[in-house]
């Protein structure tokens, strides 16, 4: 009974660090609505990854359009290269970035999502 409660112990351990190492290197990728840059282009709203991060095409994610978008991850900045957006952080605060701005985000706050407003 024993080797099987080490290894139960082991894959739980593993299970949680998986879980975990996918959390902080998850992103917007995998959402609809936007690309990964080195820069935030003009007539966007964008956040920067926290920590030194890149996506698979920079560390800035450009949002497409107005509205709602699902984020899961962890950023430092926003721009606003356009209109204002709100960023929604997994403890329910929010910051917000004017237009034609720019400012720091709660970087240990997981993002859960940015409304882009128009």
């Amino acid at each position: 009974m024993r080797p099987i409660s080490r290894f139960a112990a082991w894959a739980t351990t593993l299970a949680t660090a998986v879980g975990a190492t996918v959390i902080l290197a998850g992103g917007p990728a995998a959402a609809a609505g936007g690309y990964w840059s080195n820069s935030c282009d003009p007539g966007r709203a964008c956040i920067k990854l926290s920590g030194g991060r890149s996506g698979p095409g920079g560390q800035i994610w450009n949002f497409d359009g107005c509205g709602y978008h699902t984020i899961n991850d962890f950023y430092d900045y926003g721009y606003a290269h356009g209109n204002p957006f709100d960023v929604h952080y997994a403890d329910r605060s929010s910051d917000r970035v004017q237009s034609w701005s720019n400012r720091g985000l709660d970087s240990g706050n997981r993002v859960t999502g940015v409304t882009v407003l128009c």
